[in-house]
C-alpha cells in the first residue's frame, strides 16, 4: 500500500522562479511536504539535508544540468526516484534520463495533471523497490540469524526440560541414597544369612536399575543440547521417539497428562538428524503441554505410506485446538497464541526450517472440539534421489 501524500517528501531543482512556486504550491495543496532549489548544487546538498523520496529536477539549468543531477542523485541515494522536467520536443534528453534510471518525464510547461501522474508512478516504483529491499534485507538476516535461531529455540526447549528433570533425577537419587543406607547397616550388623542376601541383591538390583536410569537421562539430556552441524544418517523413528518419551514423561507426568506410544516396529529408517527432529519432537510435545491446562491425552503415532515411501510421525492432544483464525500463521517467526511471558513464537517456526531441510513437511489441524494433530512427514532413506542416483 502506498504511503499518503503527507508522508512524502520532494524537491524541486529548476531555476525558474515561477516555476519552482507553482510547483511548490500544487504539491502543498496535495498535502506533500516539498522543498525547492534554484539550481543543482544547491539541490544537491539539501538532497543530503533532507532525504526526499522523490526529486523533480529540470533537465536544462545553467552550471549543473538536470542529467548531472540524476547521477549523483542516484550514485548517493539509488533508493530516491527522479523525475526529469525536458522542454517539449527533447525526446533524446528524455530517453537519455530514463537510461539513467530517471522514474519518469514530463514535458513543461508542467501541467497538475501530468505532473501527478508522474508522482503516482514514481511513488509507486519507491514503494516496490523498497519492499522488495526490505525482503532481500529480510531473507539476508534470515540465513544469517537461522541458525543462531535455532540454537536459542533449543536453549529454551533445554531450560524447560532441565526444570522438569531435575524432579525426575531427584527422586532415583534419594532412594539409591536410602537403600545403600540399608545395604550399609545389614554389612555392619552382622554377617548375611541366606535370606539376607537374597534381600541385600534386591536392594543392589534397584541401586543398579535406578542409576541406569538417571545416566539415560542425563545422556539424553547432554546430546540434546550438544551444538553441532546437521549430521544426515538413517535413523528409526521409533528410537527417536523413545528419546523424547524419555526426557519428557516426567514433566507430562507432572501435568497429569497420559502418554500413549502407537508406533510400529518395522517402519524402514528416514534420513535425518536425530537431535533436530528430537528437538522438533520435544517442541511439539511441550506445546501440547502447555496446550492441556489441567490434563489429558498425548499421542504420538507413526504409519508409513507405502505409495509415497514417507513415514509420518503424529503428535495429537486433546487440548482446547487451534482456531481457525490462528492456525493458518501458527509456522511464522515469532507468532505465538500464548500469553505474554509464555513464549515468543519461534518454536513451530523452528520445527517448519527443521523439516524443510529434512525434505520433509509439518503440517497442522485441529477440527474443532479434538484438539490439534501435527504431523511430521520424512521420506524414507532408501528412496532418496541422492541414494537412487549413487546407486
Amino acid at each position: 500500500m502506498t504511503p499518503p501524500a503527507k508522508q512524502w517528501t520532494i524537491l524541486t531543482i529548476d531555476d525558474e522562479e515561477d516555476v519552482r512556486e507553482i510547483v511548490r504550491l500544487a504539491l502543498e495543496d496535495a498535502g506533500y511536504s516539498v522543498f525547492t532549489a534554484p539550481e543543482g548544487t544547491a539541490g544537491l546538498k539539501l538532497c543530503d539535508e533532507v532525504l526526499p523520496q522523490i526529486v523533480i529536477t529540470d533537465i536544462r539549468m545553467p552550471g549543473m544540468d538536470g542529467l548531472k543531477v540524476l547521477e549523483t542523485v542516484k550514485a548517493r541515494h539509488p533508493e530516491m526516484e527522479v523525475i526529469v522536467a525536458t522542454a517539449f520536443g527533447e525526446m533524446d534528453l528524455a530517453i537519455r534520463a530514463l537510461q539513467l534510471d530517471a522514474s519518469d518525464f514530463i514535458n513543461k510547461p508542467i501541467h497538475v495533471a501530468a505532473l501527478q501522474m508522474a508522482l503516482d508512478r514514481a511513488k509507486h516504483r519507491y514503494t516496490t523497490r523498497k519492499k522488495l529491499a526490505d525482503y532481500a534485507l529480510m531473507l539476508e538476516k534470515e540465513n544469517m540469524d537461522q541458525a543462531m535461531i535455532l540454537h536459542q529455540d533449543k536453549m529454551m526447549s533445554l531450560g524447560r526440560l532441565a526444570a522438569s528433570l531435575v524432579h525426575e533425577i531427584n527422586n532415583p537419587l534419594s532412594g539409591i541414597l536410602n537403600y545403600l543406607r540399608l545395604m550399609h547397616r545389614m554389612l555392619d550388623r552382622s554377617e548375611l544369612n541366606a535370606a539376607m542376601s537374597v534381600k541385600f541383591k534386591g536392594y543392589l538390583e534397584i541401586v543398579e536399575k535406578e542409576t541406569d536410569r538417571c545416566a539415560q537421562i542425563i545422556s539424553g539430556l547432554l546430546n540434546f543440547s550438544r551444538k553441532s552441524s546437521p549430521a544426515f544418517e538413517p535413523l528409526h523413528i521409533g528410537a527417536l521417539v523413545d528419546r523424547c518419551i524419555l526426557l519428557s514423561h516426567h514433566k507430562l507426568e507432572l501435568a497429569n497428562i497420559s502418554m500413549v506410544r502407537d508406533v510400529p516396529e518395522k517402519l524402514p529408517p528416514v534420513m535425518g538428524d536425530f537431535n533436530l527432529l528430537q528437538q522438533c519432537i520435544i517442541n511439539l510435545i511441550f506445546n501440547a503441554a502447555d496446550a492441556m491446562n489441567g490434563g489429558g491425552d498425548l499421542t504420538l503415532a507413526a504409519t508409513y505410506d507405502d505409495a509415497a515411501h514417507q513415514v509420518a510421525l503424529l503428535v495429537k492432544d486433546s487440548g482446547p485446538g487451534i482456531s481457525s483464525r490462528d492456525l493458518p500463521h501458527i509456522f511464522e517467526p515469532f507468532y505465538t497464541t500464548k500469553t505474554e511471558g509464555h513464549g515468543v513464537g519461534l518454536g513451530l517456526s523452528t520445527v517448519f526450517g527443521i523439516m524443510e531441510q529434512h525434505g520433509g513437511s509439518v503440517r497442522a489441524e485441529s477440527p474443532p472440539g479434538e484438539g490439534a494433530t501435527f504431523t511430521l512427514t520424512l521420506p524414507c532413506a532408501a528412496f532418496l534421489p541422492e541414494q537412487n542416483s549413487a546407486e
